[in-house]
């Protein structure tokens, strides 16, 4: 590694080994960051430790200016609103990353509990770099509760951390509700950042990493007749016939490590990492916003898009205090031709982000980061264990890939809509192994599900001790079944995305109240059609969805059948008959309408709607499925019966 011009020129072998061993020793990170962490490009001007920078360069500095406050280290600056918490200037090689944005640029902190608010209070300097030897400043805005009903009751604390030859800034909150508090009605939790307008490609994932329509665009689309109000069809420039919605860039966080944006004219990128993902709410699959396409930067904390993650209000008289962050705001360099297609600079930006991510990961918990509301690793317990399926009905089941994780009890409430805990989760490795790092003391309920089997494991009273680790030695996880299978359209992983137009865009608002599934209904043929042709992602309207199938044989009278069904997202209610005879109603607990924000899923539920056998018989046999008016995105429906197989072999592709 060698200095020049103040920066940092890359040998790419000895950083790549760096950062893998990192990642190796680390078993929170998901095994795809394993070959992202190695695809750093040799142009790109520094390594990736914590803080993106090398730990050297000038000392960190604050500067304050009255009614704001100034953390320089060298490399990064930014400009800090002493009362609101606002930061209207991020400077970066020389530029205000922020400039142009929205309102000006800024990045900002707001919640909707009751209404639309933000941080609003008075400003500390908590940590002086002057009494650190230059290596760290930290500044506080406390904003307490205004007394009044239609402001939160709740306490936030904002505070900004800059390191040492950092290449971007730290952001933490801390929401405090004393048991002197009434209670607080819950809501939307999140910072955002209108960011600059040189930054024009968006990277979220494979799927969304793209050029995006300029503003002047977007401002010249039009709305769509029956679509949700946020599309709009762009009437010019690189995508015009196409549309376009913010909802186009939702993920599942927990499996997301970072997303952001890079600049076609400036070849640099602006980047939200993710350090943990301990502090979000709803669970691994919970989706939501990351960036609009309008220049929008989301950290949707504790965000109640797609119904996950809702419980999140504060009775009176409870305490409840939770820390969010510290996460890093990271920017970036392409030090290449300055010709190089903007598809070579994104994807290298991007890159170099994605093991920023993991250089991130690999320092949690920050020991740099002293605060009582936040444990360091000696106050952390690790769990460990094997997973182990048995399913009597498919030999081949295997726990390779399931979602394991700990949530608190949190008074019976289900991990999905959990929003006030910590939750903790990994994928297990292909024999079931998992590790859960870095878990803050308490007593948990062990979660999993996943790894296409149906349902959810849970194990109650998971004891957490700071400083020790807890072998749960080989647990075992039945899921339920009544029968062996005689047919399923689909695939158990909580998602509708398997099923035609599961990769959908909102293109279908223009034309999906007219095609024949949403108005007519749908019929699926067991051994004939393709669930990836032929079963639609979702059910729209109260119209009939019909399943017919073959039996070879009725089975034994008064022996064990069932149909399972389980919902990606569903906000109706569904009637189930068999051969013109009910055998169900469901309604989920949970019901979610992700259909309208562009989702594949919603909080999972399942039903199982026990058959009388004599109602099954050889031959034909018609299952239809009617709802009430709204939406349904199916998971996964399953056939159990004994004694009985279809009369022909399934064509589908499971």
């Amino acid at each position: 590694m060698r200095h020049q011009a103040n920066q940092i020129i890359v040998d790419v072998a000895p950083i790549l080994l760096l950062t893998t061993m990192k990642i190796q020793h680390n078993p929170l990170l998901p095994l795809r960051i394993f070959f992202l962490g190695c695809t750093l490009a040799a142009n790109l001007s520094f390594a990736n430790v914590p803080g993106g920078g090398n730990g050297t360069g000038a000392n960190v500095t604050v500067k304050d200016n009255g009614p704001s406050v100034t953390l320089d280290n060298g490399l990064v600056s930014i400009t800090i609103d002493k009362t609101n918490a606002t930061i209207p200037s991020f400077t970066y090689q020389g530029m205000n990353l922020f400039a142009g944005g929205h309102g000006g640029g800024k990045f900002y902190w707001s919640w909707n509990m009751p209404a639309f608010s933000g941080p609003r209070g008075s400003y500390a300097l908590t940590v002086d770099p002057s009494t650190h030897n230059g290596d760290y400043a930290e500044v506080k805005i406390h904003s307490p509760w205004s007394g009044r009903a239609s402001d939160a009751a709740m306490d936030v604390d904002v505070y900004y951390s800059l390191t040492r030859g950092a290449h971007g800034y730290y952001a933490t909150a801390t929401i405090h509700h004393p048991d002197t508090y009434p209670r607080n009605p819950g809501g939307e939790w999140r910072s955002n950042t209108y960011i600059g307008s040189i930054f024009d490609w968006l990277s979220v994932d494979a799927k969304r990493n793209q050029m995006m329509a300029s503003p002047a665009d977007s401002e010249g689309a039009e709305r769509v007749p029956g679509a949700p109000k946020e599309v709009t069809l762009l009437k010019s420039g690189i995508y015009a016939g196409q549309f376009q919605c913010k909802y186009e860039y939702s993920a599942d966080l927990g499996d997301l490590d970072v997303w952001g944006w890079s600049s076609s004219s400036k070849h640099v990128g602006i980047w939200m990492t993710v350090p943990s993902h301990e502090y979000y709410n709803g669970g691994p699959m919970k989706t939501e916003l990351t960036g609009h396409n309008t220049q929008s930067l989301l950290n949707m904390l504790s965000g109640g898009h797609y119904s996950m993650g809702n419980a999140f209000s504060m009775a009176a008289g409870t305490v409840f205090k939770k820390t969010y962050g510290p996460f890093f705001v990271y920017a970036n360099s392409y030090a290449g031709s300055a010709a190089d297609p903007i598809e070579k600079v994104a994807n290298a930006l991007w890159k170099d982000a994605k093991a920023q991510a993991a250089a991130e990961q690999s320092a949690w918990p920050y020991t740099w980061f002293k605060n009582a509301d936040y444990v360091q690793e000696s106050g952390r317990g690790t769990v460990t264990g094997t997973l182990t399926v048995r399913d009597n009905g498919n030999p081949a089941a295997s726990s390779a890939g399931a979602w394991i994780g700990l949530a608190p009890n949190d008074n019976g409430t289900d991990f999905q809509l959990q929003a006030r805990t910590y939750q903790f989760w990994v994928k297990t490795d292909q024999d079931g192994h998992f590790t859960l790092p870095h878990v803050l003391p308490g007593t948990y309920n062990l979660w999993a599900f996943g790894a296409r089997n149906i349902g959810t494991f849970k194990q109650a009273n998971v004891e957490v001790t700071a400083a020790k680790m807890r072998d749960l030695g080989t647990i075992v996880w039945q899921p339920a079944r009544v029968a062996p299978t005689v047919w399923e359209i689909g695939i158990p992983d909580r998602d509708s995305k398997e099923f035609y137009n599961g990769a959908h865009n909102y293109s279908l608002w223009a034309t999906s109240y007219s095609n024949r599934e949403f108005t007519e209904g749908l019929t699926y043929t067991i051994g004939q059609s393709d669930w990836t042709k032929d079963w639609n992602y979702t059910h729209i309207n109260s119209v009939p969805w019909t399943i017919n199938f073959n039996l070879a044989q009725a089975p034994a009278a008064n022996s064990p059948a069932s149909l399972y069904i389980g919902l990606a997202s569903s906000e109706t209610t569904l009637n189930v008959k068999l051969n013109d005879t009910p055998i169900g109603t469901y309604r989920s607990p949970t019901p979610a309408h992700a259909v309208i924000r562009l989702g594949s899923h919603g909080p999972f539920s399942e039903t199982r709607m026990a058959i009388p056998a004599e109602l099954l018989k050889k031959g034909a046999n018609t299952i239809v499925i009617n709802q009430t008016a709204g939406t349904t995105e199916y998971d996964y429906i399953r056939l159990e019966a004994t004694g009985t197989e279809i009369a022909a072999p399934s064509s589908g592709p499971h």
